[in-house]
């Protein structure tokens, strides 16, 4: 009756042990992409986090990705839902939000990175090599320089890109052309940035 009982004891322990298990892993999983192609990295996140950005539809590639290429949006407000463009979806790869339209330091994920298709080109540049990665952040900074939070966010997210995809920084494209989306705008801390940045 004794071994019976302690049976019933293990046997119920052990199922509780597996069903809390099991809780915590999907508590600790990573967000899915959403239906549409987007997805989010919250501001906070930091580190290993940013490593979500390869839990993709399609498995990224090193070989297939050779450049990034950072703009601004050239609009004060902005997300990856309204500045998309009508039949194409987000142009780029990802986002990067300022407060206005998305959290400051967001890192929103673009349908074409989820896809592994290349970026279309920002007004002011006739095309985009189908192996350059396309950075954009919300904001004009023409007018304004990108916030903290936003160089914070992109530095991690470019470093990021670089290790796992082995992109060396001279191949790291910022435009100088105000007046134009398809530039990082005339306030953006160009030195400073690449001093951040892996080699």
């Amino acid at each position: 009756m004794k071994h019976s009982k302690r049976n019933v004891v293990v046997l119920t322990s052990l199922i509780a042990l597996l069903s809390f298990t099991s809780a915590l892993l999907l508590a600790l999983a990573p967000p899915p992409l959403a239906a549409e192609g987007y997805g989010a990295l919250a501001a906070g996140g930091q580190g290993q986090y940013l490593d979500q950005v390869f839990h993709t539809a399609v498995a990224a590639k090193p070989e297939q990705w050779k450049y990034i290429y950072i703009h601004h949006s050239g609009t004060a407000s902005g997300s990856a839902q309204t500045l998309a463009v009508a039949g194409m979806g987000l142009c780029d790869h990802f986002l990067v939000g300022n407060g206005e339209g998305c959290q400051d330091g967001e890192i929103q994920i673009g349908q074409r990175w989820n896809q592994q298709q290349p970026a279309a080109a920002p007004p002011g540049v006739d095309h985009i090599e189908p192996n350059c990665l396309s950075i954009c952040l919300v904001g004009d900074f023409d007018k304004t320089m990108p916030t903290p939070m936003q160089l914070r966010r992109l530095t991690q997210l470019v470093s990021t890109l670089q290790a796992q995809l082995r992109i060396p920084a001279e191949r790291v494209i910022l435009l100088n052309q105000p007046g134009t989306p398809s530039s990082v705008g005339r306030y953006f801390p160009v030195t400073a940035f690449r001093d951040q940045i892996l080699p």
